[in-house]
């Protein structure tokens, strides 16, 4: 089976699209066959990729003037679909169709079986493009930056799960929380201790450690791998995608 994962929080800076990137490498790294998809209207995960003003993008799907995803080749176990600015534009008109909250689960039942894993990089709300992602995945991984302020809203997006598992997609589980940007202050460690606490092991034993390389490697449109396989961040993403394998 497909295993299609939302990589989600409804705030941004949490580490969503530097997972889904650095995620989807180690685990195609690993052998599995990957599509990623980006759903953020700032398409900062296609833009990482140095995939930009492509002519037909997500934008197009939801807009209806494309039948099936717009995927691009990024080598051959590893294929995006990419977003444009265009996407915030095309989320105020589709509100009022019923039809819009299940476009991409439509597209994603056409191909998923080419896909050992589809990863979502969701924006930064709860609004129709995240609930599309949900009514199309297995699982999600909600993103928690593991500094102040970072426990708030969780409820709401625990919540919005559990809504759209009990009336449109009883597939969907919660993966697991991530803990991103973690370091050595008093601050991250008692975020993770009640996260802990309050999630147990609904957390995922890895952690993503606050690193430079990250940034780096994103502004270099490389993935962390390319860019500084030494690095804290490669050995912690690809520790991820091997727990998630387990």
């Amino acid at each position: 089976m497909t295993n299609i994962i939302s990589i989600l929080n409804h705030k941004g800076g949490t580490g969503k699209t530097t997972t889904s990137i650095n995620l989807a490498k180690a685990l195609n790294m690993l052998g599995q066959r990957l599509l990623l998809i980006d759903l953020d209207p700032q398409a900062n995960l296609s833009q990482s990729l140095g995939i930009e003003d492509e002519s037909e993008t997500i934008s197009e799907v939801f807009e209806r003037k494309l039948q099936q995803l717009p995927v691009k080749k990024i080598s051959d176990s590893f294929h995006l679909v990419p977003a444009s600015l265009d996407l915030s534009a095309v989320e105020p008109g589709m509100y009022s169709n019923i039809d819009s909250y299940f476009v991409l689960k439509s597209m994603l039942d056409r191909l998923k079986d080419d896909y050992d894993f589809v990863l979502i990089d969701c924006p930064p709300s709860l609004g129709i493009f995240t609930q599309n992602a949900l009514i199309a995945s297995t699982g999600v991984i909600i993103t928690v930056q593991a500094q102040f302020l970072a426990l708030k809203g969780l409820d709401t997006v625990y919540n919005l799960i559990t809504s759209v598992r009990e009336k449109l997609n009883n597939k969907i589980v919660v993966a697991g929380l991530l803990l991103t940007q973690t370091n050595h202050t008093r601050i991250s460690k008692d975020i993770s201790n009640k996260l802990r606490e309050t999630f147990k092991e609904k957390v995922f034993a890895t952690t993503i450690r606050q690193n430079v390389s990250l940034a780096e490697a994103s502004a270099y449109r490389k993935d962390i791998f390319a860019y500084n396989p030494e690095s804290f961040g490669a050995t912690d993403y690809m520790n991820l995608a091997k727990e998630i394998l387990v």
